[in-house]
């Protein structure tokens, strides 16, 4: 079937209507249907503009409406054909499209509320064939099949809402319906009661698409957005196309070229489209669930058996994407053939029924999410439920030394048995699996109970061991308790099948005949190769059907009998309660598990960031810390050596007469300054290494106080500096807030540097975020008044995504610590000074352990993994310099090949530097390069003055030095010619205004133009060469007149953006920064600043030696 017209036969034409995704078409540009994106982005301004009649739209649906994020776009307007093309990622998307990528689940708690603001319809008066006299013809063959003839403008927006479970969804509906409607009339801004802010304010779980001009980050607050709403809709700023409305080039043109592009705009409302529509909203939506349980599984279990089904699990993972990429990309393909006519419409559905793409299906993913992922995580729940609860969790198969061998039950008795045999307390193994579990959960849960409370009440304690039999060759019939106490024999206690209740079982237990030798301390007896061989050729009546392990195991499923199993093949009642069991033969030698492997390769870092406010304590701080480690009580740490890792200085009171004392209590450091009251001690970031134990290691990173009395710029450079330094860490594990409990007001300095802190990090790494209360004995180890004063900060700043509860509160008090120095020095104490020194050490030492554990459990941030506004703006900072050092070098060689000197050209050297330097501080060379002069800087001669940046004001005239630039002059022909140097000195350029202007729009507190302060400070240096006497500056002067143009060039550039009003995403931002750090020379000097910030890393780091604490954590 044919979908050609006549160009003829209407005089409105062909419009074709799509929601605008690439926001960049204008009237006049050229739309590849087929693919929806824009070929060729040419502008028209011969147009009429008009008001449209219905301006304000507000929509609210909830989640029982739209399960999948596809249909929630069809309820906002998006048509089959822009949804096909987002769900097979043929476009990138912007704006609300981006919501194709929202993670969370959508149920009936989910919200939806969309507003659309028209602002004006711009349209090109345009009539068929006639279009050459508006907008030329495309200078080349063209993959476009329309024009963009009107243009929708105004702003959008989508709010995802999460009621939380404790509030009424009925209050909430009847607030966004009001909402809704206030929107729908354009009642700006919305008029709210204290009820209705106190309820808004508890919607803490809210995404936010749209417009991004306005909306900005995903996590941006809806009431800050609804009170913006009418400055946008004043400004046109703020206005983007919100709908294309499209002609096919086949009407507007008369050329045959034109004739023969085809486009079917019918296929998108079959059903073949609307099942491809389907069938990838639903893949896409069980892999993205998922990648959330692979996310919030371990990376590691302690047991092989499960690291091995994590690991198939991930590989399978990584090959369902696979697999749907190839899928997306192969139904891309064939929907523009489709679209072009090229192809039938029945393509489709033989690329849905291909067999490669069988592991897609509904019943195979399904089958994959039951039978492995929820597995998984179910297993994981349970380790956790039972380490939480102090029992030991063993599998069974982790005992199998060969995991391809047949082992039995018997077996696992043997060496149970004599794994315990040694120990000096009495044991109690429950023998359970996942099936037992499932089927009997009730009886399991009983079970769990009273044996928690057998293990209290006995003397001695006993230790309760949870055998796993889930991932066993041999399936385990029922639950099984078996006691080994320190005297007397051991016994076996079974719970029937078909028993749910079990409160008439008798509290006595029937005793149980060992195996041979069993709790002997000489090894059990080797079987006879008769015994063996009678072992393994067991009658096939007695073999019993195994539990049925993962598709990836191999394990073989005979079985022999065993003290466990022998009871129903005898014909024992399922009723029998107990049953007394003798082995009628002695047992298989016991596999003996090997001992745990010890961990190859470094240790796992634990990376912690401590921030807080000039002088609330972090230095003492991480001294009390590392003493809390080492001494369990403060009498240890008294009668032994504290750890001193940062000295320490204070004024202490003693004596009726009050007398003034100074205690000073370790070496003395350059990097903590205790002269200057007010200013932040500690002057750069440092860190303090330690090993927990062979596989963590912990990684204390002490920062510069916020809030320091040297001012603003001072705080704006320390946090530089902070920000700069986790920069180049891989990860983070936990950023932790010191504050003081009895603040009467938070700093603002301090609200500043929690709010870069959000702008760093993603919403990922809220979770990551922790509290630490110093100083915390006298508010009853609470955060006192500090509590309220931040939770309020947190809601003021809409950052109520960072959790701020027990869980993540820790309080200490650091005085003691101060307490161990002033003894430590000599100095006295009355009795009840000293007791309550003592509690305090007591308490602090458990928040400590509660922290490390809390850290522990926290998933890693990646920092290379995020971006972020913030990260950008550093990257970009770290950038500038050898981005206008290339362009100095460009420019060299450009005015070389200018002057016919074409055997010669310019090359850049650079090395690392291990101190900080500005253009201030460090010294100067005039170096001659060839007809050239320039200014070469060095780092200190002496050692004494590697210091001397921490004095340098932080007034933005001069900039930092990460790297010592040397030019050199080489006989070897210029690698830019003549006519092609202005155009790669303009266009470099331009990419680096286009990271200006993307910093300008974020309206971030950092220097939003880190090239302006080089290019001045080049300017300078010209400037200085050219008053040097007896020295030929001609050249220089030339080099001089092209740095004054850039002022120029750069002005036309703003404005050329300005007027595009070119809003970049992230993700183009760093497609941008990766093009230009490509560039060989640059990636150079970006590599060696790394470099040097690794060396300040080091230099700045001290590594406790693993002797100094004890050894008792994550054994």
């Amino acid at each position: 079937m044919s979908f050609c017209f006549s160009p003829f036969k209407s005089t409105t034409g062909y419009p074709l209507e799509r929601k605008v995704i690439d926001r960049s078409g204008r009237l006049g540009s050229l739309y590849d249907a087929s693919t929806d994106n824009i070929i060729d982005r040419r502008s028209c301004r011969r147009s009429a503009r008009k008001t449209p009649k219905k301006q304000f739209i507000c929509l609210l649906f909830s989640g029982d409406q739209s399960r999948q994020v596809s249909s929630v776009l069809r309820n906002i307007g998006y048509d089959p054909a822009i949804r096909l093309s987002i769900g097979l990622r043929m476009v990138t998307t912007s704006g609300i499209s981006r919501v194709i990528d929202y993670n969370q689940s959508i149920d009936d708690n989910t919200r939806f509320l969309y507003y659309c603001f028209k602002a004006t319809k711009e349209k090109l008066n345009i009539t068929a064939r006639k279009a050459d006299k508006l907008v030329p013809l495309p200078l080349s063959q063209t993959n476009a099949t329309h024009m963009i003839t009107n243009i929708l403008w105004g702003i959008e927006f989508l709010c995802i809402i999460q009621i939380p479970t404790n509030q009424s969804t009925n209050v909430i509906d009847q607030l966004l319906q009001y909402i809704c409607n206030q929107l729908k009339n354009n009642r700006n801004p919305i008029q709210f009661n204290k009820n209705d802010l106190h309820l808004i304010h508890q919607l803490n779980n809210i995404t936010v698409f749209g417009s991004e001009m306005c909306v900005g980050g995903h996590n941006s607050s809806i009431l800050n957005i609804l009170n913006r709403i009418q400055d946008w809709q004043r400004d046109d700023n703020f206005h983007e196309p919100l709908l294309y409305t499209m002609q096919p080039l086949r009407w507007l043109y008369s050329g045959p070229e034109f004739s023969t592009i085809r486009f079917n705009r019918n296929i998108t409302n079959t059903a073949e489209a609307f099942r491809v529509d389907t069938r990838i909203s639903y893949i896409s939506k069980m892999l993205n669930d998922f990648g959330d349980t692979l996310h919030n599984l371990p990376t590691n279990f302690s047991s092989r058996t499960l690291n091995t089904r994590l690991k198939d699990a991930q590989q399978k993972y990584r090959f369902l994407l696979d697999s749907q990429d190839d899928l997306k990309e192969r139904l891309g393909r064939a929907l523009v053939d489709v679209h072009r006519e090229r192809a039938r419409l029945s393509i489709l559905d033989n690329i849905l029924n291909d067999q490669r793409y069988e592991c897609l299906r509904k019943s195979e993913l399904d089958a994959f999410r039951e039978n492995i992922l929820r597995r998984l995580m179910n297993k994981f729940l349970l380790i956790e439920k039972l380490k939480a609860d102090g029992i030991e969790n063993i599998l069974a198969s982790d005992l199998c030394q060969n995991p391809e061998t047949s082992a039995t039950i018997d077996d696992i008795d043997a060496i149970l048995n004599h794994r315990y045999s040694h120990q000096n307390v009495s044991i109690i193994l429950w023998y359970s699996s996942d099936r037992l579990l499932r089927d009997q959960e009730d009886t399991w849960k009983e079970i769990y109970q009273e044996l928690k409370l057998e293990r209290q009440r006995a003397v001695p304690r006993a230790h309760l061991v949870y055998v796993d039999f889930s991932f066993f060759g041999q399936m385990l019939e029922t639950f099984s308790v078996v006691r080994l106490p320190l005297v007397g024999r051991p016994t076996t206690q079974e719970y029937p099948i078909a028993v749910k209740k079990t409160a008439d079982r008798p509290t006595h237990s029937t005793p149980r005949s060992p195996p041979t030798k069993a709790r002997s301390h000489s090894e059990p007896p080797i079987p006879s190769s008769k015994q063996s061989k009678s072992a393994k050729s067991s009658p096939p009546s007695t073999q019993k059907r195994a539990e049925t392990p993962l598709p990836t195991s191999k394990r073989k499923l005979t079985e022999t009998s065993s003290p466990i199993s022998k009871r129903k093949q005898t014909g024992t009642p399922l009723q029998t309660r107990k049953k007394q069991v003798v082995a009628e033969k002695p047992p298989l030698e016991p596999i003996i598990p090997p001992p745990l492997p010890s961990p190859k390769g470094s240790p796992v870092e634990i990376n912690v960031l401590l921030l807080g406010e000039t002088g609330v304590g972090k230095s003492t701080f991480i001294n009390a810390f590392v003493n809390y480690l080492k001494f369990d009580t403060l009498q240890q740490a008294e009668q032994g050596e504290p750890i001193v890792l940062i000295p320490v200085s204070f004024l202490v009171t003693v004596g009726d007469r009050f007398d003034e004392i100074i205690v000073n209590f370790g070496d003395v450091d350059s990097n903590e300054d205790h002269a200057h009251q007010g200013q932040s001690v500690t002057q750069q970031c440092k860190s303090y290494v330690f090993d927990l134990n062979n596989r963590f290691r912990l990684r204390l990173i002490d920062t510069p106080g916020i809030g320091d009395t040297r001012g603003f710029n001072q705080d704006a450079k320390n946090i530089d500096h902070i920000l700069n330094y986790i920069n180049s860490l891989p990860h983070l594990n936990a950023i932790c807030l010191l504050l003081k409990p009895n603040a009467s007001r938070l700093n603002v300095f301090f609200r500043s540097c929690v709010q870069q802190l959000i702008t760093y990090l993603t919403p990922e790494g809220y979770n990551n975020i922790l509290f630490c209360f110093t100083n915390a004995r006298e508010t009853f180890y609470a955060p006192g008044d500090t509590g309220p004063l931040l939770r309020r900060m947190l809601n003021d700043e809409h950052l109520n995504a960072i959790p701020f509860k027990k869980e993540n509160t820790f309080c200490f008090d650091s005085e003691s610590f101060r307490y161990l120095a002033a003894r430590k020095s000599r100095i006295d104490f009355d009795e009840y000074q000293k007791q309550e020194y003592f509690n305090s050490w007591n308490i602090s030492v458990k928040e400590s352990m509660r922290l490390l554990n809390f850290i522990q459990r926290c998933e890693q941030y990646r920092l290379e993994e995020w971006l972020s506004p913030r990260k950008a703006a550093l990257d970009i900072a770290m950038l500038a310099l050898p981005l206008m050092e290339t362009l100095r070098l460009i420019i060299y060689n450009a005015k070389l090949a200018e002057a016919k000197s074409i055997a010669n050209q310019v090359v850049l050297n650079s090395n690392p530097i291990a101190i900080d330097l500005c253009t201030r501080c460090a010294q100067t060379n005039i170096v001659e390069l060839g007809p050239f002069w320039y200014m070469q800087y060095r780092p200190p001669v002496l050692r004494t003055d590697t210091s001397q940046h921490r004095h340098c004001p932080t007034d933005g005239k001069h900039f930092f030095i990460e790297s010592i630039v040397t030019y050199e002059l080489i006989g070897l022909p210029a690698g830019l010619k003549v006519e092609q140097w202005q155009s790669s000195f303009r266009n470099f350029l331009f990419k680096c205004d286009r990271l200006v202007h993307y910093l300008r729009q974020q309206k971030l507190p950092v220097q939003n133009d880190p090239f302006q302060a080089i290019l001045e400070r080049f300017l300078e240096e010209e400037q200085e060469i050219s008053q040097i006497r007896n020295i030929d500056s001609t050249a220089n002067r030339r080099l001089c007149e092209v740095l004054n143009s850039i002022k120029r060039i750069r002005q036309e550039n703003s404005q050329q953006l300005f007027v595009a009003n070119e809003n970049l995403s992230i993700y183009e931002l760093y497609q941008i920064i990766d093009e230009l750090t490509a560039i060989q020379t640059v990636k150079k000097q970006v590599d060696i600043i790394k470099t040097s910030r690794q060396l300040k890393m080091v230099e700045n780091e001290l590594i406790i030696p693993a002797n100094l604490i004890k050894k008792r954590l994550f054994v």
